[in-house]
Parts: C-alpha cells; sequence; structure tokens
C-alpha cells in the first residue's frame, strides 16, 4: 500500500527542514504569537544542530516583536545556562506516557520569561508530587480528533484549581468541549 501524504507534508512525517520559510515572520509586520515547529521539536535528539541554530537565529533576527512559541517533549536537551529572550516562550508537554511527568521539573530549570506546560493529551491526573509553582502558563487539551479517549473531569478540576491557587493563567483548549472557555495568556 502506497501512503499519499498531503501537499502540507510533502515528505511524509520525515523530519524535514525548510530554510525558505525562515523569513516569513519578518514579513509580518503586526506583533503576533507564533507558534514555532507546531509538529516538530526543535530540542528533540534527532533534530539537527544546525536546523535549531538556523530556526533559533531566525527568531532572534526578527525585527518584528513577535511572541515566540516553542514546545518540546524533552526540556532536557536544552542546553543548561542558555538565556532565551523576553518574547521567547519555551513549554513542554506533558501527558502521563512513558513517565513524563519529569517534564514539569525540567522546564522549569529553562530560563524564559514564559516558561509552561502543554497537557494535552491529558491522560492521567497531576500527581501529588507534581508542584506546578514556577510556572507561568498552563495549557489542557484532549487528544486531536479523537472521541475515544474522552477527557477525566476529575483531572481537569484539579489542574484548574492548582493553577488558580498559584495565580497561574490557564488556556484551556477548545476540544475540551467545556461550555465556558478558559482561554488566559501570561502578560
Amino acid at each position: 500500500m502506497t501512503m499519499r501524504f498531503p501537499k502540507v507534508f510533502p515528505q511524509g512525517f520525515k523530519p524535514t527542514f525548510y530554510p525558505e520559510r525562515l523569513k516569513e515572520p519578518s514579513e509580518h509586520k503586526k506583533p503576533s504569537k507564533i507558534f514555532v515547529c507546531s509538529i516538530a521539536d526543535i530540542f528533540a535528539s534527532w533534530t539537527p544542530l544546525e536546523w535549531r541554530n538556523a530556526i533559533l537565529d531566525a527568531i532572534y533576527g526578527c525585527p518584528v516583536k513577535h511572541t515566540f512559541q516553542l514546545l518540546t517533549k524533552n526540556p532536557e536537551n536544552i542546553p543548561k545556562g542558555y538565556v532565551f529572550p523576553e518574547n521567547v516562550w519555551v513549554g513542554t508537554t506533558v501527558t502521563n506516557e512513558n513517565d513524563d511527568w519529569k517534564n514539569v521539573a525540567e522546564i522549569k530549570k529553562v530560563n524564559a520569561k514564559v516558561r509552561f506546560v502543554s497537557f494535552e493529551p491529558l491522560l492521567g491526573p497531576l500527581p501529588e508530587d507534581v508542584s506546578l509553582k514556577g510556572l507561568e502558563w498552563v495549557i489542557v487539551g484532549k487528544l486531536t480528533g479523537s472521541n475515544k479517549v474522552p477527557i477525566n473531569f476529575e483531572w481537569l478540576t484539579s489542574i484548574i484549581d492548582k493553577t488558580a491557587d498559584l495565580g497561574i493563567p490557564l488556556f484551556l483548549k477548545n476540544n475540551l468541549g467545556l461550555a465556558r472557555k478558559m482561554q488566559q495568556f501570561p502578560s
């Protein structure tokens, strides 16, 4: 069977670098929030260092003061002592798989103005020994495109309560299907 990929993924899901896209943020004159490498991970071990450096150079050299959001499943690969500019938010994904709760502690070590955790998909309760204190933002969502993995509202309520107690802005994704929206951002 031959796999056919849409035009946006001409290489399938093989890591691919598009250097021609590095200039796109500079072309947007109005400051925006830009989610960098939305289906990639520039801090993953399989991402070539040259690609990571080119992406970061494009971010740092951008004349427009966008807010750049970086998300990684591998926060331990962010170089120790590295300082991100104020307009670069750095986060990690935590799903409750493969003992990834450690990512919460790892992202807190990163020197960025906004450090965040994305619990997407939220597949388990927040353990009692995992503290959200020290984060500037929390995102929660369910498995995108799946009705087979329902959200556990007890787990969600626990995170809502903990972020409220700590004064952490909370962004609940639309895919949770909640009647009331809560989509806060760090200031």
